[in-house]
This record gives structure tokens, C-alpha cells and sequence, in this order.
């Protein structure tokens, strides 16, 4: 008798353990909803503010513009050197070099889907060659870019910047910031 109720009461307790988890992972999709709502309504509330001064944006230095972008997100002006294109499969991205050998990578594709482009088949030869971002692409740092988290003309001037160094227009008003730390380290 003594081993059933042991039994039940552990059957229970396991049951309402599974309960609460189902609940925790319930609320944590709800408060990833809300926040996603939240920067949305944030990023329009900023284009409906900005819109008057939109128009007089310039940015005649895309190297500067980026060097200021990327030392707002990484805490540190990183000494860009040089600019240039990378391009694979409707894959975009500028890659700017730093003084320190890391390379900065900015690209309006979705991380996901950059990643899973990236991703080669498994080989002998594989682990010698390194992609875009680097051997272990998954596990390079990044940062999203948006007016929200990188001032409130953000998409504009980045559009300004795509443009004058790709000659098309960017899709979106996101970037991507992957660095890519330099060979050796």
C-alpha cells in the first residue's frame, strides 16, 4: 500500500513538474513576442519622428560611416582600412579589414540563412579552407544593426552607403555585423 501511494505521489509530482515547464517555456514565447513587438513599434515610432530631417542625409564617406557604426556596436573603433565586396549565390556582404587583421563583415541576409549558406559539406579538404566567416562560422560574434540599436537614421544612411559602394539599393534597413577575428587568434 505504502509503495502505491509512493508511487502516485511521485507520478504526481513529475506530472506538475512537466506542468510548470510547459508553462515557463508558454510565457518565455509570449515575452519573445511582446519584445519583438515592442522594437517594431519602437523602429516605426522612429521613422514617423525622423522623417522631416530624412531627407538632408549624407554620408559622403561609406569607410568613415562604417568605422563609426561598428565602434558604436563593438564598444570600440575597430580601424577599418580598406573595403570590399563579397558576392555568392544572391549573398551580399561589405568586408572591411582592420588594422588588427579581423575582418568586419556587414550583410543584410538573415543570420540563419548566411549560416546555412555557408555551411560546405564535410570533408578532407573542408577544415582547410575557411569561409566568410571564418572556421567556425556559428560561433562568430555578431550584432544586429537597426535604427533601433544604431541611431535613428540608421537605414537611411545605410542605404546611402550600399549603394554608393555596391551600386544597388540595400534590401531591408538591417545589417548584420559578424568580426571575424584575424588569422592565428
Amino acid at each position: 500500500m505504502e509503495l502505491s501511494i509512493t508511487v502516485v505521489l511521485l507520478a504526481s509530482l513529475l506530472f506538475l513538474g512537466l506542468l510548470i515547464s510547459a508553462g515557463n517555456e508558454r510565457q518565455r514565447k509570449a515575452i519573445d513576442g511582446l519584445r519583438e513587438q515592442a522594437e517594431a513599434w519602437a523602429e516605426q515610432d522612429i521613422r514617423i519622428k525622423r522623417e522631416k530631417v530624412a531627407r538632408e542625409i549624407s554620408v559622403p564617406n561609406p569607410l568613415a560611416w562604417l568605422e563609426s557604426v561598428s565602434a558604436a556596436a563593438l564598444g570600440e573603433p575597430p580601424k577599418l582600412l580598406s573595403l570590399s565586396t563579397w558576392q555568392k549565390d544572391n549573398l551580399v556582404a561589405l568586408i572591411a579589414l582592420c588594422a588588427d587583421g579581423r575582418r568586419l563583415i556587414f550583410t543584410p541576409v538573415p543570420r540563419k540563412r548566411l549560416l546555412d549558406a555557408l555551411k560546405e559539406k564535410k570533408s578532407a579538404l573542408a577544415g582547410m579552407s575557411s569561409t566568410l566567416l571564418g572556421d567556425k562560422p556559428a560561433k562568430t560574434p555578431f550584432w544586429e544593426l537597426s535604427v533601433v540599436s544604431s541611431g535613428m537614421f540608421f537605414d537611411i544612411e545605410a542605404t546611402q552607403v550600399w549603394h554608393s559602394v555596391l551600386g544597388f539599393p540595400l534590401p531591408g534597413g538591417r545589417l548584420s555585423l559578424y568580426e571575424v577575428p584575424g588569422p592565428g587568434k
